[in-house]
């Protein structure tokens, strides 16, 4: 079998599992045997195997002699990771984790931007420019909005030249992409959020760290607040 295919089969079943995991469907929090899991997704024992081998390694699935393969409480799952990130909040979307992943994000961002303040290239710098007015002009329709906000904050992380804070980020906004819509959260495109991010990218246009850390403290305490405010 092709090994492009039999990768695109093991993303399925993960997928289906994971959908099944976060609807409840399993009894009892047991997944059957592996030979009813088999037949139920039409792939191969060897493919379910994998499959469950990638969940396992997340730590969302526990197996032990005589229990079977047990699904683990969310708050066990593996987070540094984006797509746990994403399937932990489409399990328990709750204000608290929301808060914890915003915590999470004031470690990262503040100090993206102002590594990217002192380490972007002429086209790194003109990348955060051109998503910056992408934001601007992005219109009212939350979509865009949202879309135009991740591709600026990625442009910024990607200009920092740290690979963890890259990773890191992703796992950010995986998450906080995953709770916009149950929160009916609204980006920082409008008011006083973009002067926020207007100075954010001045600073760092600039050269000035401590400046692009200072803009973005300020904007993630605004946008905390208004994303908890929805959230509960």
């Amino acid at each position: 079998m092709n090994h492009g295919y039999e990768a695109s089969l093991v993303k399925r079943v993960v997928n289906q599992l994971v959908t099944g995991i976060v609807n409840g469907d399993y009894e009892g929090n047991v997944l059957p045997p592996q030979v009813i899991l088999s037949k139920k997704h039409g792939v191969s024992r060897t493919i379910m195997r994998e499959a469950l081998s990638i969940l396992i390694s997340r730590r969302m699935l526990d197996v032990r002699p005589k229990t079977g393969t047990r699904i683990k409480p969310a708050k066990d799952w593996l987070i540094i990771d984006h797509e746990v990130a994403e399937w932990r909040l489409r399990a328990t979307p709750d204000p608290e984790y929301l808060r914890g992943l915003i915590e999470f994000r004031t470690l990262v961002d503040p100090r993206a931007a102002s590594l990217a303040a002192t380490r972007a290239n002429r086209n790194q710098r003109i990348a955060i420019a051109a998503a910056y007015q992408n934001l601007v002009h992005a219109g009212p329709a939350a979509a865009v909005q949202h879309t135009a906000e991740d591709a600026l904050q990625g442009a910024i992380v990607d200009a920092s030249g740290d690979e963890l804070l890259r990773q890191m980020s992703s796992v950010i906004r995986m998450g906080l992409k995953a709770m916009r819509p149950i929160a009916r959260m609204h980006t920082l495109a409008h008011d006083s959020g973009l002067v926020h991010y207007g100075r954010v990218v001045r600073a760092i246009e600039g050269g000035d760290a401590d400046g692009a850390r200072a803009a973005m403290n300020l904007l993630l305490s605004q946008n905390a607040e208004q994303l908890l405010g929805e959230a509960v």
